[in-house]
């Protein structure tokens, strides 16, 4: 049912010190409050409460702006800007706190992702069991001689040993070769000289 014009000037008015914002006229209409009272009579109401210096009016083109007298508007006092303030220092502590436990929460859920579950540390540990079991039998056997070699192998092994024979025999004859040349302008006897320079004779 339609209001009257002055309950609807006092649903406007409350309306707008209720939101303490801007509105256009379409805009009032889109609340539940106004929408019942219709456009022409919402219109009336906000020209009524303009006249009466109760609500602003700025025009932005072809368009009117409303918004209430902010003297109609009550203001915190003193009290109540601390009692604000405090509220908010206290949330903005508690908010620090609050992301401080996220953040540890965070990490300890990382660590415990990255880490292995039961199953997998038991299979692991089976695997690394056998691996030893291998070694230890691999371990004995090479302790007690029971490996054999192919006749591949020990050519490869044969090999490696007159290669390494043979090179330490031309680096023995190198050293031979550079002691005997000191010698011959070296004041003292040929051991005198191989205990100065830290050499053992084989």
């Amino acid at each position: 049912m339609a209001k009257d014009g002055k309950d609807t000037s006092a649903a406007v008015l409350q309306y707008l010190v209720m939101q303490n914002r801007p509105f256009a006229l379409n805009d009032l209409l889109l609340s539940a409050q106004l929408k019942e009272c219709g456009k022409t009579a919402v219109q009336k109401a906000l020209d009524q409460l303009v006249v009466a210096g109760k609500v602003k009016e700025k025009n932005y083109g072809k368009q009117k702006v409303y918004v209430v007298d902010q003297d109609l508007v009550s203001s915190p006092n003193d009290p109540d800007l601390f009692q604000m303030d405090s509220k908010i220092a206290e949330l903005t502590r508690q908010i620090a706190e609050d992301q401080g436990v996220i953040k540890k929460a965070e990490s300890e859920l990382k660590t415990l992702n990255s880490t292995l579950s039961i199953e997998e540390l038991s299979a692991q540990l089976e695997m690394l069991q056998a691996e030893n079991e291998k070694m230890e039998s691999k371990l004995k056997d090479l302790s007690q001689m029971k490996v054999k070699l192919s006749a591949s192998d020990f050519k490869k092994v044969n090999a490696t040993k007159e290669k390494a024979a043979s090179e330490l025999r031309k680096r023995k004859r190198i050293c031979v070769d550079m002691l005997d040349q000191i010698l011959e302008s070296y004041p003292k006897g040929k051991k005198a000289l191989l205990e100065e320079v830290g050499v053992e004779p084989d």
